[in-house]
């Protein structure tokens, strides 16, 4: 390589010399300045993207706040006694008890509840009034119309 390079003429040198440090420069650009080029624009980009989901987060969280009066709801399990005994009590107190065809606990806390031929609007009274006063939640609701106008059957999963 060394006796080809002598070989060639002071012009030819210098054009291969050139030639050479072109290709350097393009091979330095292409291996190593636009994958770097590259990535930090696609980490800019997410983020930015994380930033506005959080904007988006810490809004929600203000709204539901709000909305929820902030009222902190218990983490803490409540036991099948418990919940057996509130529902119970609130199912005699609006008058369901008669349309409460099953109850059964759930090994993750909660309570399974079928009802048949029951008022609609009753039960949705009742279920309001479960969520507030008692701090339940309804996590599954069937319900399907029934014979009887404006009575229905339905299955509620609450916690």
């Amino acid at each position: 390589m060394k006796q080809w390079f002598a070989s060639l003429s002071a012009r030819e040198r210098i054009m291969v010399q050139i030639a050479a440090l072109v290709v350097s420069l393009f091979l330095l650009y292409l291996l190593v300045i636009e994958p770097v080029s590259e990535h930090y624009e696609m980490n800019r980009k997410k983020v930015a993207n994380a930033q506005q989901t959080l904007q988006w987060m810490q809004k929600a969280a203000e709204e539901i706040r709000a909305l929820s009066g902030n009222k902190t709801v218990s983490l803490q399990p409540k036991s099948k006694q418990f919940l057996l005994g509130v529902i119970d009590r609130s199912v005699k107190k609006a008058g369901l008890a008669a349309q409460m065809k099953r109850i059964q606990p759930e090994t993750e806390g909660g309570v399974r509840i079928w009802f048949e031929q029951v008022e609609f609007d009753s039960l949705i009274r009742w279920l309001s009034g479960i969520e507030q006063q008692q701090d339940l939640v309804v996590n599954e609701i069937n319900i399907e119309k029934a014979e009887t106008p404006g009575r229905v059957n339905a299955r509620l999963y609450l916690n």
